[in-house]
């Protein structure tokens, strides 16, 4: 069974093999903010899409911004979570450079 959603504390990532599958775990995502009256910082919350491996499975340079809390959210190349360094090309050099400075 696929895992969408990996939690630490109050740390949330949301995976999902497309636009459309994404925007529906926001969905249920704000739905449950709600039953639990919580809400999410929209401000620190980004999207990442990552680079395929073969550069010829690239299906679209762009896409539509997601909405949470009816924020659009920011597409980012590069976010820290947990303390690392995650880049859409997947490299971890500014990680490894983090961790020797």
């Amino acid at each position: 069974m696929p895992t969408n959603v990996f939690a630490y504390a109050d740390d949330l990532v949301i995976l999902a093999p497309c636009w459309r599958a994404m925007q529906a775990l926001l969905v249920i995502c704000k739905k449950y903010c709600d039953l639990l009256d919580l809400r999410c910082n929209t401000l620190k919350t980004v999207c990442m899409v990552f680079a395929p491996c073969n550069k010829c499975r690239v299906v679209c340079n762009s896409f539509p911004n997601f909405v949470l809390h009816g924020q659009l959210l920011q597409f980012v190349s590069e976010f820290r979570y947990l303390g690392h360094i995650i880049t859409n090309s997947l490299c971890d050099d500014a990680d490894i450079h983090r961790e020797n400075t």
